[in-house]
């Protein structure tokens, strides 16, 4: 299926990251749809889109983790654009590097509720449309972390959750891949220009647990060692190539310029 067929979903997709790669999948040809809970950048979106791409998008005000607006905004899509090919799970929040003896219940759920269980909101019901459709199949591309992987890049909420999105990423992969489903996880490194520094509105941070991640990863410098969010994008149109998401199928992809290092 050529890339100007496919239908793409991304939540998180109004602002930074998921924008970029929205945008990209539209310049390629795709049909988008996106989901975001910023009204305002989703009205900006929009706006800047309308005349490049009418009637090659849809948006959306989706709260992930409530599972009937998930369902609504993914059946919004099929029905608009036939199918669903492509889910990227982008909407994400960061946490304000607590440790475990300081990490509130409250914050916890709430990053939990954003990065892992919205994530697994979305994956279900793309799952279950992608298992219907005919031609059957599709992929889901999970945005993870270096933090997926590794315990001190972040404080405990960010890293649990992340860590859950590569579960969830090698356990879809494992029971749907032979269905034609596909499930691949960015392991990201630093970015500069994305919209996680949203979290940090309130100005509060751990600073004891902001100085020992970046006591045990020293050398990260904006502007060099930063991941371009186009790279990302790009990254995200070729696994939208059926075969390379076969042959990745259940794979944490590292993408973080050697920060921190291997």
């Amino acid at each position: 299926m050529a890339i100007s067929d496919l239908t793409v979903i991304i939540t998180g997709g109004a602002g930074g990251l998921g924008k970029t790669i929205a945008a990209t999948f539209l310049q390629a040809g795709s049909k988008v749809a996106i989901c975001d809970v910023n009204q305002q950048r989703l009205v900006q979106t929009a706006s800047e889109w309308e005349s490049l791409y009418a009637g090659r998008f849809i948006t959306s005000g989706v709260d992930i983790m409530d599972e009937e607006s998930v369902q609504e905004f993914m059946d919004a899509a099929v029905a608009k654009f036939g199918r669903l090919d492509i889910l990227v799970n982008n909407a994400g929040i960061m946490d304000t590097f607590d440790t475990v003896g300081s990490t509130s219940k409250a914050s916890w759920d709430r990053v939990i509720g954003v990065n892992l269980t919205g994530s697994f909101l979305t994956t279900k019901a793309a799952v279950n449309a992608m298992e219907k459709q005919s031609p059957q199949g599709g992929t889901v591309i999970n945005i993870g972390s270096v933090a997926s992987c590794k315990g001190v890049n972040a404080g405990l909420a960010y890293t649990v959750s992340k860590h859950g999105v590569l579960g969830l990423t090698r356990n879809t992969a494992g029971f749907y891949g032979d269905k034609g489903i596909f499930c691949i996880a960015l392991m990201l490194g630093g970015m500069d220009d994305t919209n996680l520094s949203d979290s940090f509105a309130s100005g509060r941070f751990n600073q004891d647990g902001m100085m020992r991640v970046g006591s045990v990863n020293p050398g990260y410098v904006p502007g060099k060692t930063n991941i371009p969010l186009t790279d990302v994008a790009k990254y995200c149109i070729f696994l939208a190539d059926p075969a390379i998401a076969a042959a990745s199928n259940g794979a944490g992809i590292t993408v973080n310029k050697n920060w921190p290092p291997a």
